[in-house]
């Protein structure tokens, strides 16, 4: 009786081709994505990203220093009340004593609340505090100043200046750059908390970042405006 003979198995040459097919599908969703996400309009996640703040109270990029919360003149200021405070108790006091003074007149009219991690930044437009590329105090900015130092007096707090600027470069025979008026006007706003008696002198601090932490793009009028600001940021004093 004959044997059967076996054939060799054939070997399937194009198997590669699957994986290959599969990795090109994936590769063409990732650019997709890609793609997707670099069309993201700045100007409406700024909008949204300012209302969702406003509304409960907390700045939601609190890491990147890039936030793009509005400080408006105006703007309406958040209730103690809408969201659980995520502040030591003793901000929480100062944070829920300001809105209520907002709220009773305009002393505080165009300040921003933000909680950021454990500190409390009170966002000052520019149209509030100074006028344009000038260091100089307005009287209204004394006005704001002494309605915050009735909240902080004698607490144990520490408190930072922050001066901002756009990215509209400035050379004038007083300021030669953006770095110097931001620095320059925190030097002011510290200069007037400290008159004021505000703090302990060392407990009190001035910084100038000039346009580099902004909280809104650069390309619009409307965002610049959001970017001239000082920032004053209130934290408990850490006892050593």
């Amino acid at each position: 009786m004959a044997r059967k003979v076996k054939h060799p198995e054939h070997v399937n040459h194009e198997r590669w081709l699957v994986s290959y097919a599969d990795f090109i599908t994936l590769l063409f969703a990732f650019f997709v994505v890609m793609f997707a996400v670099s069309q993201v309009d700045s100007k409406k996640m700024g909008r949204f990203s300012e209302s969702f703040s406003k509304a409960v109270g907390i700045d939601i990029f609190p890491e990147s220093g890039k936030n793009l919360i509005a400080a408006t003149e105006g703007s309406p200021i958040p209730h103690a009340s809408e969201a659980p405070d995520g502040l030591p108790n003793e901000l929480s006091e100062v944070k829920r004593a300001l809105v209520k003074k907002a709220e009773e007149g305009d002393d505080l009219k165009g300040v921003v609340f933000i909680e950021r991690r454990n500190e409390l930044v009170l966002r000052l437009p520019e149209s509030v505090v100074f006028a344009s590329g000038d260091d100089r105090l307005k009287d209204r900015a004394r006005t704001t100043l002494r309605a915050v130092v009735e909240q902080i007096r004698g607490k144990s707090l520490i408190l930072r200046v922050e001066g901002h600027t756009d990215d509209v470069p400035i050379a004038t025979a007083r300021f030669r750059s953006n770095w110097e008026l931001s620095t320059a006007r925190a030097t002011s706003v510290v200069a007037e908390l400290a008159k004021l008696e505000a703090l302990p002198p060392c407990n009190l601090s001035a910084a100038g970042y000039g346009e580099f932490h902004p909280v809104a793009p650069n390309t619009t009028s409307e965002g610049r405006s959001q970017n001239r600001r000082v920032d004053l940021v209130v934290a408990v004093e850490q006892k050593s």
